[in-house]
């Protein structure tokens, strides 16, 4: 009999902590606990960039190389991992939802850089919108915000902005076309 009542313990047990996906990419997907868990739900998966620089004056330049980001799901449901790649450049950030302060807190690393940096997002509408204290090194004299808007299945755009410390003044300084690429059959690599 106690051996009976121990095995029905560990099974409501195991099935109340275990989190409840619907897995059905190898880029993980949200626990379906809560419905902020899914937020970035549309950025799993490979991701191809278009930068382009927005000069003091307006003037817009286009970056010739392209840059890949590979987003997923950890196994939990509620963290999701980036990974961003250029020429010359890669830098990785996780991210989860901080329902007490209803954002997502997320750090960022770039090892070859010597960046690292905390910065907190929240989903605005149909937007996510990131504040970046210090820059990605977080040391900065600038703080960097991104807006991430008309956001799809297969693209979204990325407006990226800087303030000095102490103004109140956004200076768009960065545009990212995002658009999906195929999921790489073995799942995430970065």
């Amino acid at each position: 009999m106690k051996q009976s009542i121990k095995l029905i313990w560990a099974s409501l047990f195991f099935t109340m902590t275990l989190p409840a996906t619907a897995n059905d990419s190898p880029y993980g997907a949200p626990n379906q606990s809560y419905e902020r868990f899914a937020d970035y739900a549309f950025f799993r998966g490979e991701w191809e960039a278009s930068i382009t620089i927005i000069r003091p004056d307006g003037a817009r330049q286009d970056i010739d190389a392209k840059s890949r980001i590979t987003a997923f799901y950890h196994g939990d449901g509620q963290t999701l991992q980036t990974c961003f790649r250029a020429p010359g450049f890669f830098s990785t950030s996780l991210r989860a939802y901080d329902s007490t302060a209803d954002l997502w807190r997320a750090h960022f690393l770039n090892a070859q850089l010597q960046r690292w940096s905390g910065f907190t997002i929240r989903k605005v509408g149909d937007t996510m919108e990131t504040l970046v204290p210090g820059g990605f090194s977080g040391t900065e004299a600038f703080d960097v915000k991104t807006i991430e808007q008309n956001i799809t299945d297969t693209s979204f755009t990325s407006n990226v902005f800087r303030r000095a410390h102490g103004s109140d003044t956004w200076v768009q300084t960065y545009e990212m076309r995002y658009e999906k690429l195929p999921e790489n059959p073995n799942g995430p690599q970065c």
